[in-house]
């Protein structure tokens, strides 16, 4: 690991990247990237706002209360399981740190091309003396995680999606195997040596253990459930009949949220999730409804990545 602080010199410095010019250098190129990110978010937020705050107005303040509530304990759920990932890779990392590595990078997903984050991640992580390839792998772990067993989860709203698209959906049942198999802490381990063979960069430091893929399925799941709950209490608080929707608020959201980062040009997934919501959605609400429910839920979920972020800028402000 790269010491954090220069060793004294014997002698004046005179080559042109001493240790202080180099540092200035490493400082202009992480704020420039913290700022396209913020400025991307904003141009963002700015873009949807009229139809978010259109679709707010038919919800009551306490279910939006509770809607963003649930949100932020599935997004901080989220980092425990990218925290856990990284120390399972070799690199425990205490939770102030972690958070602003994680929750900073997350405003990346609004700028185009869905690779910012894990650029930002690997911009901080080498301030924590984290290797760029174990962060890397790191934040792709995470997000493959995430996206096989929300695809698994999204099984749940099955019968919706048979009802709205028709039985050829059914032949997406044929994956279902390969994503469980992926799960096996053997086969991902012999997947991810090749490939970073191939890649002609070393292989992993800690392999998985079957402990470390539990402990990341059991909190994939979690988060997908809470996530599913704040689009059936939005679904709910416009009179959607609790029971029936239930299974498609969960299923529906984690289906739709794992397709979103598989775009890689739409920035966090932009339409896609609200399409795949509002089909979903339409079964047990109006399509008008149905719709309020996707764009509120993209602007609770907008807000969650803005409060974190600017929570865990403010905390490190305090420390430092």
């Amino acid at each position: 690991m790269d010491a954090a602080t220069p060793a004294a010199s014997d002698g004046p410095v005179v080559d042109g990247d001493s240790p202080r010019r180099t540092s200035w250098r490493r400082a202009l190129v992480s704020g420039l990237l913290l700022l396209l990110v913020v400025v991307a978010f904003g141009w963002a937020l700015a873009g949807q706002w009229s139809d978010v705050v259109d679709a707010l107005r038919d919800q009551s303040p306490w279910v939006l209360l509770g809607a963003l509530g649930l949100c932020l304990l599935a997004v901080w759920m989220s980092f425990l399981l990218w925290r856990g990932t990284l120390r399972a890779l070799g690199s425990p990392l205490a939770v102030q740190p972690a958070a602003r590595m994680f929750f900073v990078a997350q405003l990346g997903k609004y700028v185009p091309g869905s690779v910012w984050p894990v650029v930002v991640q690997m911009r901080l992580g080498k301030e924590n003396g984290i290797p760029k390839q174990r962060t890397a792998l790191a934040f792709l772990l995470t997000l493959g995680l995430s996206v096989l067993v929300g695809l698994l989860v999204g099984v749940a709203a099955l019968p919706a999606l048979v009802e709205a698209e028709g039985r050829g959906v059914l032949w997406g049942l044929l994956a279902l195997p390969v994503l469980l198999a992926l799960l096996v802490p053997r086969v991902l381990n012999q997947l991810l040596n090749r490939g970073l063979r191939l890649l002609r960069r070393p292989p992993l430091d800690e392999p998985f253990a079957g402990k470390d893929m539990a402990r990341g399925v059991a909190w994939t799941l979690l988060f997908w459930l809470v996530f599913g709950l704040h689009v059936w209490l939005l679904a709910v608080g416009l009179d959607a009949d609790p029971w029936e929707t239930l299974p498609v608020a969960i299923g529906g959201f984690a289906v739709a949220f794992s397709i979103g980062p598989l775009l890689v040009v739409l920035p966090a997934g932009a339409g896609v999730r609200e399409a795949v919501l509002v089909v979903l959605l339409a079964g047990v609400l109006t399509t008008s409804e149905a719709t309020a429910v996707a764009l509120t839920s993209r602007g609770l979920l907008m807000a969650t990545d803005g409060l974190l972020a600017l929570g865990t800028g403010l905390l490190m402000r305090q420390r430092d």
